[in-house]
């Protein structure tokens, strides 16, 4: 008898938690539901007063008077200058050949991977030489 009486207590207790839960929620909503209503009024008393923004353009249809055409007073003197670049393209050639016979070297003597190590890093270093003489000319038809 005490077990039933107990759960008879416990489930009215849970009854009226839900029902205050609920009663408060209720309460939340409106408090939400009123706020909202009254920022939608503040923002609709903003815009009904806001400043019109005048157009300055409204009357106007043809702006082409406003306008000069000056592409015949223009000229690029520097358009067709070119870079001398066989003389470029002719020490890279000689840099290859140089080391193409070194590795034929390096292979007849049974050089070790530090040989040819060695030789990609002058191959790097003559490739960049001739990047930086293209460059410089590069750099002189700037100034």
């Amino acid at each position: 008898m005490a077990a039933v009486t107990a759960a008879v207590v416990g489930g009215a207790a849970a009854i009226g938690g839900s029902l205050i839960q609920a009663g408060s929620a209720k309460k939340a909503a409106k408090r939400a539901a009123n706020e909202a209503s009254r920022k939608a009024a503040e923002i609709a008393a903003i815009e009904n007063n806001r400043q019109a923004i005048p157009n300055p353009y409204a009357g106007i249809k043809d702006l082409s008077y406003i306008t000069k055409d000056l592409s015949g007073t223009m000229s690029n003197p520097y358009a067709n200058l070119g870079v001398a670049t066989q003389a470029a393209e002719m020490q890279a050639e000689e840099a290859d050949i140089s080391l193409a016979n070194t590795l034929d070297t390096l292979r007849a003597t049974g050089a070790s991977a530090g040989g040819a190590t060695a030789l990609a890093q002058a191959a790097l270093q003559s490739k960049k030489g001739v990047a930086a003489s293209i460059e410089q000319q590069e750099a002189n038809n700037e100034k």
